[in-house]
């Protein structure tokens, strides 16, 4: 038994499919398929039972995935280990990223971080919170960063909150300059989402996380939207609502991702406790946080703290 195969019934287990196993292995399918004979051969026992729905463990193989993921995650925190030995003079960084989140932060990272540590390898998957949650629990990354609200925590999951980030209504400029309903506090501008009940809006897709938050806003509010349009991209929304097609709810955090254009008016939310998500740290509890993780963190919450104080 060596580190290959235990990956190799790992990956077969995780995919319920040889066939995609191999791909993810970067390996001939019949090589795996012999591979995992050979192994079964030598253990006396089926590790799988081939279903209509793919390949299944058998309880030999539930006991095998559990020892086998066991043994990784050891090896890979060993492996982290070593990378804070060496000082960072070499090394792999797997980091999960939401896409928007992404385009927002990772070029103002990147850069610095592969400046200070050039021979450190990043990979980068950009991925919707889902699936980021997915790579975590199944260790395929070393961490993710994302967006969460409150009510969808994973009790798996260790969660480090950054900041919170609201979400605001945004309109054509000057479209509620007259609205009596706007209330003026700090400099900006709040407004109850009851009174524009009756109102067109703009939504994003209903498997985006923008758009459960938006739901939820609604709901809280006893809103149902009339709805113009539905589109998977936040800046089109942004942009449709500052042309006057109807009104938007986006996180604010988002508006700095595009600021060439900022003809439109945004405004605070009152009346519900549900117009913000957390953006978050999510990790495997009590998992070794390599030194790699933690510089390529420190520069993210530190340009976390420029961006909130330039906005």
């Amino acid at each position: 038994m060596n580190d290959k195969e235990l990956l190799y019934i790992k990956k077969i287990a995780d995919t319920k499919s040889i066939s995609k196993a191999a791909e993810e292995l970067f390996i001939a399918q019949p090589s795996l398929s012999q591979a995992l004979q050979r192994i079964e051969k030598e253990l006396g026992t089926h590790l799988f039972i081939r279903e209509p729905r793919g390949m299944k463990l058998t309880y030999a193989g539930e006991k095998y995935y559990l020892m086998a993921k066991e043994i990784l995650d050891i090896y890979s925190d060993f492996k982290s280990e070593i990378t804070h030995i060496n000082e960072l003079k070499s090394g792999r960084l797997v980091i999960g990223i939401a896409r928007y989140m992404g385009m927002n932060i990772l070029p103002k990272v990147l850069p610095e971080f592969n400046k200070k540590y050039p021979n450190v390898e990043l990979i980068v998957m950009e991925r919707n919170t889902k699936t980021l949650e997915e790579l975590v629990l199944s260790g395929d990354v070393d961490f993710a960063l994302t967006h969460v609200h409150k009510k969808d925590l994973n009790e798996k999951i260790q969660y480090k909150i950054l900041r919170e980030d609201h979400f605001v209504l945004v309109t054509q400029k000057n479209y509620l300059k007259n609205f009596n309903g706007v209330v003026m506090k700090d400099g900006e501008k709040f407004i109850d989402l009851r009174d524009l009940k009756d109102e067109i809006f703009i939504n994003l897709d209903a498997n985006q996380g923008i758009r459960k938050v938006q739901n939820r806003i609604y709901n809280s509010c006893n809103i149902d939207p009339k709805v113009v349009t539905t589109t998977k991209n936040f800046e089109t929304a942004k942009r449709l609502a500052a042309k006057g097609l109807g009104l938007t709810i986006l996180p604010r955090d988002y508006l700095n991702i595009f600021t060439e254009d900022r003809d439109y008016d945004i405004y605070n939310l009152l009346g519900t406790d549900e117009n913000s998500w957390f953006t978050s740290i999510l990790s495997i509890p009590d998992i070794y946080t390599s030194q790699a993780s933690k510089v390529f963190l420190e520069e993210v919450n530190k340009f976390l703290e420029e961006e909130k104080s330039n906005f």
